[in-house]
C-alpha cells in the first residue's frame, strides 16, 4: 500500500489565483484520507514576480496538507532562455529533494510541462520503482507558439531531448484533451491514459442557477481571455462592427496581451461601443458577469479544451467555438453549442442563424451535463487512476 502522494505543481498552487487543477486534486486526496505532500515555486508565472514570505506563510497555514516551496530564478518573458533554464534548476532541485524521501509504494503527479521536470521524475522511477503519474494538461512543444523558425526547431530538438526517454516510464496518465493522446503516443506508444477534462469547481459555482429563458435586448457574448498570441478575438470583432444589437465583453484582458494594441486599434478607429474590454477579474467576479450573459464564445488557435469552457458550462453558457478543435468536437458531441470556421464570414452568418429557442435547448443541454464534468465528478476519475 502507498505510504504518500506528491504533487508537483511548479506554476499552480494554493498561492496562485490562476489555474487551480492540482490544489483542488490535492484538497480532494485529503478527504480520501491521502497523506500529501505538494511541492511548489516561490515565482508567480502568471504574474511574473515571486511571492513573499507573508504570502507563502499564509498559504502554509491555509494548507490541510504539507507545502513545500522551492526557491526559483524565475523569468520576464514566457519564450526565453532564462525561463528554459529556470525549470531545468527547479526539476533538479525537486529530484535531489526526493530521491532520498521517495519508496516504491510512493506516487509522484506532475504536470505535463516544463519538460526537464517530466525527465527528472522518469528518473526518480528508474532508480527507486516510485509509482509516477503524468496529467498532460498542456502538450509542448506543440503548444507553445514560436514564430521564429530557428528558434522553434530548437526549442523543438530540445524538448524531445528530455520527452523521447522519460514518457515510456510513466505508470499511468491522464489528459484533458483527445488530441493530446497524439503527443504521448509520439514519445510513448505503450503509456496509459484516460480522458480527464480539466471540469468546474463545485463550491465557486454552487450558488448560480439556472435559467431558461433570455432577456431580448440583444445578444450578450462573452469570451474569457487575455489577448495572447493563441487568442484571436477578430473575427468576433470585425462581425459585430456591423452588428449593433450584438455585444461583446472580453474579461481578462490588462493590455498586456500580444493581441491587444490590434485589437484595441481597431475598436477605436471603427469607434465600436458595443465592445467592453474588462480588465482581470477575480474567480468570484466571473460569476457575476457570467450570469448577465447569453453565449461564451472560445476563439483559440491552438486545440484544447481550456478552462473557460468549463466556465462556461458551469454558467450554463451556450458556447460558440471557432475553427474545427478539441473543444469544438467536444461542444458539438455535448450538444452544448455551436462551431464555426476560424473567419468572420463564417461567424457572421452563425450569428445570424442563431435563435432564441436554439439558445435555450442548448441551455437544457448544459443542464443534463453539467454535473458530470464538474470536478467532484472528475476526482472519483482521478482517483481510480491513481489507484
Amino acid at each position: 500500500m502507498q505510504n504518500k502522494i506528491y504533487l508537483i505543481g511548479p506554476t499552480e498552487s494554493i498561492l496562485t489565483k490562476r489555474g487551480n487543477r492540482f490544489p483542488n486534486i490535492a484538497d480532494f486526496l485529503v478527504t480520501q484520507g491521502f497523506e500529501i505532500i505538494y511541492y511548489t515555486s516561490n515565482y508567480y508565472h502568471a504574474e511574473k514576480r515571486f511571492f513573499t514570505d507573508d504570502e507563502i506563510s499564509e498559504a502554509k497555514s491555509k494548507c490541510k496538507y504539507n507545502l513545500n516551496i522551492i526557491s526559483a530564478l524565475g523569468y520576464k518573458n514566457n519564450i526565453s532562455s532564462k525561463r528554459v533554464v529556470s525549470n531545468f534548476l527547479f526539476s533538479l532541485a525537486l529530484f535531489f529533494k526526493l530521491i532520498c524521501r521517495v519508496n516504491k509504494f510512493d506516487i509522484i503527479l506532475i504536470p505535463s510541462r516544463p519538460v526537464e521536470l517530466i525527465y527528472f521524475v522518469s528518473l526518480l522511477k528508474r532508480i527507486k520503482n516510485t509509482k509516477i503519474i503524468i496529467d498532460i494538461q498542456d502538450i509542448w512543444p506543440d503548444a507553445l507558439k514560436i514564430s521564429n523558425k530557428i528558434k522553434k526547431q530548437i526549442f523543438t530538438s530540445y524538448c524531445n531531448i528530455f520527452l523521447y526517454p522519460s514518457l515510456k516510464h510513466y505508470t499511468n496518465s491522464f489528459h484533458v484533451a483527445p488530441s493530446f493522446l497524439t503527443w504521448l503516443h509520439r514519445y510513448s506508444s505503450k503509456t496509459p491514459s484516460v480522458f480527464i477534462p480539466l471540469g468546474w469547481e463545485n463550491e465557486r459555482w454552487q450558488n448560480i442557477d439556472f435559467k431558461e429563458n433570455i432577456e431580448n435586448k440583444g445578444l450578450h457574448l462573452v469570451c474569457i481571455a487575455q489577448l495572447q498570441y493563441q487568442i484571436d478575438i477578430m473575427p468576433v470583432i470585425e462581425t459585430i462592427k456591423y452588428k449593433e444589437d450584438v455585444f461583446l465583453t472580453i474579461i481578462g484582458e490588462d493590455g498586456t496581451g500580444e493581441r491587444y494594441n490590434e485589437v484595441f486599434t481597431y475598436i477605436e478607429e471603427n469607434n465600436l461601443t458595443n465592445i467592453n474590454i474588462v480588465g482581470k477579474v477575480d474567480r468570484c467576479g466571473i460569476i457575476d458577469y457570467l450570469k448577465t450573459m447569453d453565449i461564451g464564445i472560445l476563439p483559440m488557435i491552438t486545440s484544447s479544451i481550456p478552462n473557460k469552457i468549463f466556465d462556461y458550462i458551469a454558467a450554463y453558457l451556450p458556447i460558440i467555438v471557432l475553427g474545427d478543435n478539441d473543444s469544438s468536437r467536444f461542444v458539438l458531441e455535448n450538444n452544448i453549442g455551436w462551431s464555426c470556421n476560424y473567419n468572420s464570414k463564417s461567424f457572421s452568418h452563425l450569428i445570424d442563424n442563431i435563435t432564441i429557442d436554439e439558445i435555450i435547448i442548448k441551455r437544457h443541454s448544459l443542464q443534463r451535463i453539467r454535473k458530470q464534468y464538474s470536478r467532484n465528478e472528475l476526482h472519483k476519475e482521478i482517483l481510480k487512476t491513481i489507484g
